[in-house]
């Protein structure tokens, strides 16, 4: 039983005053809301930003965090926000706030890398090393997490498998969106082909045999297995020609696999153009 007298674990957002940090604290409210606790806003100064007493960064984060939270306001939905200026790098605070955290969120492109077009460097930290859930939010997504689309867990026979079906159950239910489980196989690196591949009938057949739990347990959650696809990557470019909307990808941080995939370019890209979150499962599920 959980010490009622210990704090509840937070939902961290790490703010660095750009457009995608905002987003990602909007998405975010609705997983704060279900869990019954705060949002915490993190902004990371590493250095004084020209000046000898740090004054200008210090405002710089306070601009940053008040502009935040008046996003979150402006959505009049009753959520508690908290605000932390913590002197360290982004990955630093944010990996230690993982420790206690229920989930941290993070846009997909900070200030740093907004013009380049590419995953910023602390998401991409955050995706390998955190010690709970990420979620990382393209700029484009809709605010309300809630919106319709489909909920995708990428799955294979790995032990992480378990942990990414029960979190992609959990988000499923939060939303009252469809579940769709798309099975892979890894490949090991070097072998010339994509890490991530048609799992075929083979794996298809047990991870069926797995969802009658949950179809048990849950008769009111639509739940499909998905086998029928070359890789992730190519089923969301198919979802996206068909114009089916996608709200949420759910994957482990194993590597390779993946979440490796969806965070290089073509990934980024294809999460960018249906304007869907990536949401990577704690690894201490399943260590």
């Amino acid at each position: 039983m959980r010490d009622p007298y210990a704090p509840s674990p937070l939902v961290v957002i790490g703010v660095d005053g750009s457009r995608s940090a905002r987003q990602a604290a909007l998405w975010a409210i609705d997983e704060a809301m279900d869990r019954d606790v705060s949002l915490q806003l993190v902004y990371a100064i590493t250095a004084a930003g020209g000046d000898r007493d740090g004054t200008v960064a210090v405002t710089d984060a306070e601009h940053a965090i008040n502009d935040v939270i008046a996003a979150v306001e402006s959505t009049g939905k009753p959520v508690k926000v908290e605000a932390e200026i913590v002197h360290a790098s982004p990955t630093t605070a944010l990996l230690t706030a993982s420790r206690s955290a229920a989930l941290v969120c993070v846009g997909s492109t900070g200030v740093k890398h907004a013009l380049q077009g590419r995953i910023g460097s602390t998401a991409a930290a955050l995706a390998a090393s955190a010690h709970c859930p990420v979620a990382i939010v393209p700029t484009n997504t809709d605010a309300t997490p809630r919106a319709a689309g489909l909920i995708l867990a990428a799955v294979d026979e790995s032990p992480a498998s378990s942990a990414v079906l029960e979190l992609a159950v959990q988000e499923a239910r939060l939303r009252g969106a469809p579940l769709r489980v798309v099975t892979i196989r890894r490949r090991p690196p070097g072998d010339g082909c994509d890490a991530d591949v048609s799992a075929g009938h083979g794996i298809g057949a047990k991870l069926d045999h797995r969802l009658t739990h949950w179809r048990r347990n849950h008769p009111d959650l639509d739940i499909e297995l998905v086998t029928d696809h070359h890789s992730l990557l190519n089923y969301l470019e198919q979802l996206q020609r068909t114009g089916t909307p996608i709200q949420l990808v759910v994957v482990d941080p194993l590597r390779p696999g993946p979440t490796d995939i969806l965070l290089g370019p073509s990934g980024r890209a294809a999460l960018d153009a249906i304007g869907a979150t990536l949401l990577i499962c704690d690894r201490q599920w399943w260590l």
